[in-house]
């Protein structure tokens, strides 16, 4: 591989590249990339394989990010990847670890009081919060909370919402029914303040993590949202609240199940994936309806399966088509249970 003599050592990774619609050459990669990215991702796999078994290296890894310099960057780009690939492990190491979770919240904390708006501080916390939602402990909770409320200039929104979305996995890993989460006034007050903000991204992202946790005071606040106006966060939030069995999310249910509703599209400002969110919208509201009738087995789902039944007499994809027949089956199998 060929260096880039415009990149210093440790500096920050380039972005991934757009996506672009499918081409000749793209299809042509399809058979060559996968190769090498399986090479890296094994190499990746055994580093951090062998970090977990050795207490000291991890140590010393944790060290290297407390370090003042461009490298501590990559460092936690790479543990955040290394956190991630234990989430299918019957036996995950770091994930479990307590005192990892706190020493990477102390770094959260100390970059946050620092306060640098350079590109590198900001991207490192983002990392950091994104590293401390893949645990199973609740240990770095504080520390994200804290990402969540500081916000001393616009370029510190994205930590924000990473460390909303870092709380919203977090809560998913642990459960959300721990005491940490459910009984956490403060964590509740930052969830709904943020359900409040102006900026539409803060918003969609606190809805699913209301959700996921789901005090009553939050469920409350999700109903609200399904009046919001943009179609992204009462989306969220009708999918959300259809866990929970509330019959409050049909409304918004409906409107994604419509084919000729074209807001949440609309909304999508890259246009070649307008197409992909169009069906996703669709498969997610079929995927909260069934979702729907197993948690409440008394609402009444007359119009959802209605709009069901019409999307099947359709043309639609296949994978459009196993959804809405799953549901329905949702449908049915709590009709025959309550008979």
């Amino acid at each position: 591989m060929s260096s880039d003599p415009s990149r210093s050592p440790g500096a920050r990774p380039a972005e991934l590249p757009p996506v672009e619609p499918p081409s000749a050459g793209f299809l042509i990669q399809l058979f060559v990339v996968p190769g090498v990215i399986v090479v890296v991702v094994v190499m990746i796999w055994v580093l951090f394989n062998w970090l977990a078994q050795k207490g000291n290296d991890r140590d010393a890894f944790v060290s290297a990010l407390q370090r003042n310099n461009e490298a501590r960057w990559q460092a936690a780009f790479n543990l955040a990847n290394a956190l991630r690939a234990e989430r299918d492990s019957k036996s995950p190491t770091l994930k479990n670890d307590p005192e990892l979770a706190r020493q990477l919240a102390g770094i959260l904390q100390t970059e946050i009081k620092d306060g640098s708006l350079e590109e590198n501080p900001i991207s490192l916390r983002i990392y950091l919060s994104r590293a401390l939602g893949e645990f199973t402990v609740p240990d770095g909770l504080p520390a994200l909370l804290e990402a969540a409320t500081t916000v001393r200039d616009e370029k510190e929104a994205d930590v924000r919402r990473a460390a909303l979305e870092g709380i919203a996995i977090l809560a998913d890993n642990v459960g959300p029914q721990n005491d940490a989460f459910t009984k956490n006034e403060k964590l509740e007050e930052v969830l709904i303040s943020a359900a409040g903000d102006s900026d539409t991204r803060t918003r969609s992202v606190a809805a699913v993590t209301l959700g996921i946790i789901g005090t009553p005071a939050m469920l409350e606040k999700l109903q609200f949202l399904l009046g919001d106006a943009n179609p992204d966060v009462r989306y969220n939030a009708a999918l959300r609240l259809a866990q929970h069995g509330s019959t409050a999310a049909i409304p918004v249910l409906l409107e994604m199940l419509d084919p000729a509703e074209t807001a949440g599209v609309d909304a999508e400002k890259e246009p070649q994936m307008r197409e992909f969110k169009r069906a996703l919208i669709t498969i997610n509201a079929l995927r909260a309806s069934g979702q729907l009738a197993e948690a409440n087995p008394e609402a009444d789902l007359a119009e959802l399966r209605s709009a069901i039944e019409k999307l099947l007499a359709g043309d639609i994809s296949q994978e459009t088509r196993v959804e809405a027949t799953s549901a329905l089956n949702h449908f049915d199998d709590r009709a025959a249970a309550a008979k």
